[in-house]
């Protein structure tokens, strides 16, 4: 709308008896609404947005990290491997360590236990302030007081991705998306972990 009113106003200038030029100002702000016009239209979702949105239910446009999903998608459907560290096979501690280094330039623990255990990670219970790239962390007691047997990353809207020995209806294991408010989920959960950026 501001847009057409600058349009009609140079019209209006051109053909007017003051003359034939316009005005500085309105010069300026005509190119900015031309500017912002090419950037609205130059914001194009990637397909990988679209394709993790519907898994995950959410817009588009709200997947930012473009490059996390990249890394999922190139690990989607790797048969779970205890111990496993390729393509052939990879085990949950792995695979959230690899994701770490390779999406956020940085390095933890090996083990889901030893990354758990960290100083350099804050646990919270309270899953409503989960955010994208906290780790969530499992056991089959779902308690702090027993060792921790399962790691996953956080997405978005309660989903999260891992390599897990649990079958999905197809009858694969290995890197999935699964969604944490199932109650198997729910049952094993121990705590969350928030790594601490080093300064």
């Amino acid at each position: 709308m501001k847009q057409f009113f600058l349009i009609i106003t140079a019209f209006q200038i051109l053909f007017s008896c003051g003359g034939n030029k316009l005005p500085a100002y309105l010069i300026d702000e005509l190119n900015q609404e031309n500017a912002n016009s090419k950037n609205i239209t130059e914001k194009k979702i990637d397909p990988i947005q679209i394709k993790y949105a519907k898994i995950i239910n959410v817009k588009p446009s709200s997947i930012s990290n473009i490059e996390l999903y990249k890394f999922i998608d190139s690990w989607m459907e790797t048969p779970y491997l205890m111990g496993g560290e390729n393509r052939s096979g990879i085990d949950c501690s792995f695979f959230s360590q690899f994701l770490y280094h390779d999406v956020y330039n940085s390095l933890i623990e090996r083990t889901a236990e030893k990354q758990y255990n960290a100083p350099s990670t804050e646990k919270f219970i309270g899953q409503e302030y989960l955010t994208e790239g906290d780790l969530l962390f499992f056991n089959l007691q779902g308690s702090p007081y027993a060792p921790i047997t399962h790691v996953g990353v956080y997405l978005k809207n309660n989903y999260f991705v891992h390599s897990t020995s649990r079958r999905t209806n197809k009858g694969s294991n290995g890197v999935q998306i699964s969604n944490f408010k199932d109650s198997h989920w729910q049952r094993l959960f121990v705590a969350a972990g928030r790594k601490v950026q080093p300064k």
